[in-house]
């Protein structure tokens, strides 16, 4: 560990100590000038000038944010991501790390579901020097009362909260995208912190997946070479292989021999579970190359509410070429149901997390025995060595469903 991220460390009960009198001083102004609404916006103000000095001063004293190692793709050259979250902090840091190995993600946008009492800004942070991140609640992109909008369009089969939802995804792809091109970032993805995309080794042998960046390298070379599967699209469509909590005792023994010590106690969800559905899901996720959109897809739309994107196809056909067979397909995403605890946790706020049953439903989801996948775990070696053990640690310390943290 380098001398400055020792010194950040030794940083941190003194910063501890600074914010509990922090609260002090607060409860005693609070208790002396009462809690009328005036005090209350002026306790909240002033707590949070606290705690930015307080943030100030870590990274006066840290160097970990300068210390990471950066991929050999500018930022307009790499992947931009939008993603709409709903309390999946023990997924980001996970998510993160490995997009910004494999595609690399250098642009993100994140927007908060209504329902969410988490934010992602701390374990953002980390990061701010290499992806330039933008975090948006639902005002940032979409205008007060718009629910009016879904719920005046007439009967329908779906409960109106599942509507809405379909609805502010769609809304949030689109803005997103459009605020993304105005970056002129070369390509954007659209999948959710449980979906993770990869180069699909069965076919495409031989290739380092262990090198920064290697999806931008495999897409580019792609472009000009004779391959007729990539030609100059507007997006293409991948399928997702569904992996599920299965022959854990495996996935457990082989987690645990790892060589990193550290890595063993950190609950990964790309090395924890490592047997999927034979076939894949019946809906893929798409990549969106912003360099071959037609011009008037993105530019003059007066109308907030006109949908011209969608989850599972961003851009529709003829637009969007794809989904292969997994048996033909250069990329795949791989789509994790993660464990029990975790889908209880996101009952809490999600509907669509109902019971027990529905996990058996989802567990049983797809046909086919479960196979083992292991075409995605080297990441996490190569991103030790891209990074040094010292900055991986820090990046992953926060990684994975821990039941004591929620």
């Amino acid at each position: 560990m380098t001398r400055t991220t020792l010194l950040s460390w030794h940083l941190v009960p003194f910063v501890t100590i600074c914010l509990c009198l922090t609260n002090i001083f607060i409860a005693f102004r609070v208790h002396h000038a009462g809690v009328d609404e005036t005090s209350a916006i002026f306790v909240r103000e002033e707590f949070a000038i606290s705690k930015r000095q307080l943030r100030h001063m870590i990274d006066e004293h840290s160097n970990t944010a300068t210390t990471i190692q950066t991929p050999p793709f500018t930022t307009q050259e790499s992947f931009g991501a939008c993603a709409l979250v709903l309390n999946q902090n023990h997924r980001m840091t996970e998510w993160i790390a490995y997009h910004y190995f494999a595609l690399p993600l250098r642009s993100l946008i994140i927007a908060y579901d209504p329902k969410s009492t988490q934010r992602a800004t701390d374990l953002l942070h980390r990061w701010k020097d290499v992806i330039d991140i933008i975090e948006w609640e639902e005002d940032d992109y979409l205008p007060i009362n718009w629910t009016e909008a879904v719920t005046s369009q007439g009967p329908s089969d779906k409960p109106i909260e599942r509507l809405i939802h379909e609805h502010r995804q769609v809304y949030f792809m689109q803005q997103c995208t459009v605020t993304l091109a105005a970056k002129n970032v070369s390509r954007v993805i659209h999948h959710d912190v449980d979906e993770y995309l990869r180069i699909n080794t069965d076919i495409i042998k031989r290739y380092d997946t262990t090198r920064p960046g290697h999806i931008t390298h495999f897409l580019n070379r792609q472009n000009t070479s004779e391959i007729r599967w990539l030609p100059n699209a507007s997006c293409w469509l991948f399928v997702r292989l569904y992996f599920i909590p299965w022959n854990n005792a495996t996935a457990e023994r082989v987690h645990q021999n790892r060589d990193l010590s550290w890595i063993r106690s950190v609950p990964l969800e790309t090395l924890s579970y490592r047997y999927r559905k034979t076939r894949a899901q019946q809906t893929g996720k798409g990549i969106i190359h912003l360099s071959h959109i037609p011009p008037t897809l993105l530019t003059g739309r007066k109308n907030n509410f006109e949908k011209w994107m969608n989850v599972h196809n961003p851009l529709g056909k003829p637009l969007c070429q794809g989904p292969w067979p997994v048996a033909l397909s250069p990329l795949l995403l791989n789509h994790y149901l993660g464990s029990y605890e975790a889908y209880k946790f996101a009952a809490q706020w999600d509907p669509r997390f109902r019971d027990d049953s529905e996990w058996e439903r989802r567990l049983a989801r797809g046909k086919g025995e479960p196979v083992a996948d292991d075409g995605i775990v080297n990441w996490v070696d190569a991103f030790v060595k891209w990074q040094s053990e010292d900055v991986a640690r820090e990046l992953l310390s926060d990684a994975g469903w821990r039941q004591n943290e929620q």
